[in-house]
């Protein structure tokens, strides 16, 4: 009975290792079947940077993953729940491209949250050629203007706005001789193209045009070439590194001038250049603080542990939010049938909607909706295209203040005048 035992014991730890490493081969996923009646989840793309140069834009997440939440509680899209499956694109086109074909042949997502200015032309083919929406919450490129597509969308304004937001804060200042100080990339570049009509616009004098390296040990010539004929205000782009060396250099050489940057202007570039980016200003895609938004960002903060509200993470839960109310409006999870809807959830006419449950509720009545983002209206153009609002911002005491916030309406008859005669600039490499 004992030798018995022992080899029934044996054959009982056999049988355990070998499930032990087929779950560790097929994971436990294929070894427990779903419950019984269990919808299978809706698979949704976040190809986004969360290291490289624009490593800060992946804290935007937090904004997909509370819309995630508020589509599940409210019973999921078709009556399936969605999970996010996120890729870091590391801020490069390779990585991005592999990313992308991750995403669409392994994880079978129809629609795809990102990429940034740095990589989007490099994945819009791959998502035409398996028809997956491309909808990015944070790429400003001027160069996507000019590309019509039946799956691009963005819910974060072009440049055009923010770069003509620089133009239209220094006249409201009093400035009249301007400098521009660009590193040689896409994002960069982007802005610069815009600026330069929009001063010429407003009556600005361009007295220094300077593309530089990015990441440099230094940048003394190129800062005293900027400041020869003295500009009052600077227009800049420049990621935390270069920013480091840019302004204790610029405090260093005693240059004075106010400084107008971009959407970089975030808390890692103020951890990288504190104290020396004192004062240091920008204009940026930022929500309006409706009591809507308020609640948003003590979501978020509560979710991260610490205060403060990522950039984008507005428009990353407009983009989750539209793409799921698409999916509801078109009762098909594709992306030709995500495309067709895109509009007819977020454009008037219609009810005012203003997340997903709300909206779902007159889908299913056979309504139509209008929805409002966080972010701004939400009202997509023929390219694909919104206006978003803006933040002026400052930095004092080792914060980021917003003094102010601009609107479409606010820029008005200047925007449209840049809108016809700009033309995109690309980076000489």
């Amino acid at each position: 009975m004992k030798k018995w035992n022992i080899w029934k014991g044996m054959v009982v730890l056999t049988l355990a290792l070998g499930v032990a490493s087929l779950t560790l081969i097929l994971g436990t996923s294929s070894l427990i079947p779903p419950a019984r009646g269990a919808a299978e989840p809706i698979n949704i793309g976040f190809l986004i940077s969360y290291t490289g140069t624009l490593g800060w834009v992946g804290a935007c997440q937090v904004g997909a993953d509370i819309a995630k939440d508020e589509i599940n509680a409210a019973g999921g899209v078709l009556g399936r729940p969605i999970e996010i499956k996120v890729v870091d694109d590391e801020s490069k086109s390779d990585a991005a491209i592999a990313g992308e074909e991750k995403l669409v042949n392994i994880d079978k997502v129809p629609a795809i949250i990102g990429p940034t200015s740095l990589t989007f032309r490099s994945v819009l083919p791959l998502a035409e050629k398996y028809r997956v929406i491309q909808l990015s919450p944070c790429a400003g490129s001027t160069a996507l203007d000019f590309i019509k597509s039946k799956f691009l969308f963005r819910t974060v304004s072009s440049d055009l706005g923010m770069a003509t937001g620089h133009a239209f804060v220094a006249k409201q200042r009093g400035y009249k001789k301007v400098a521009l100080f660009y590193a040689d990339d896409e994002s960069s570049q982007s802005n610069r193209g815009v600026n330069i009509p929009a001063c010429k616009i407003l009556g600005l004098e361009i007295v220094a045009d300077i593309t530089y390296n990015p990441r440099q040990s230094s940048y003394r010539s190129e800062l005293m070439n900027l400041f020869k004929n003295k500009p009052e205000v600077v227009f800049f782009e420049a990621e935390p590194q270069s920013g480091a060396v840019i302004f204790k250099q610029v405090t260093e050489l005693g240059l004075k001038a106010d400084w107008l940057g971009t959407d970089y202007v975030n808390d890692q570039f103020l951890e990288a250049t504190w104290p020396y980016s004192k004062g240091v200003g920008a204009v940026q895609p930022a929500a309006i603080p409706t009591d809507r938004y308020k609640a948003f960002a003590k979501e978020v903060e509560k979710r991260r542990g610490k205060p403060g509200m990522p950039l984008f993470s507005a428009n990353a839960y407009d983009a989750l939010t539209i793409i799921c109310l698409a999916m509801e409006s078109g009762k098909k999870v594709n992306g030709d049938a995500i495309a067709e809807n895109m509009r007819v959830v977020a454009n008037p006419p219609g009810t005012k909607v203003y997340n997903f449950a709300e909206g779902v509720k007159l889908l299913r009545q056979g309504k139509k909706i209008d929805y409002d983002g966080l972010a701004g209206s939400q009202n997509f153009d023929d390219t694909g295209n919104v206006i978003t609002s803006l933040g002026i911002v400052k930095i004092e005491d080792n914060k980021r203040i917003y003094l102010g916030y601009l609107s479409e309406a606010d820029l008005g008859e200047t925007l449209q005048k840049v809108k016809k005669i700009f033309t995109p600039v690309t980076p000489a490499k």
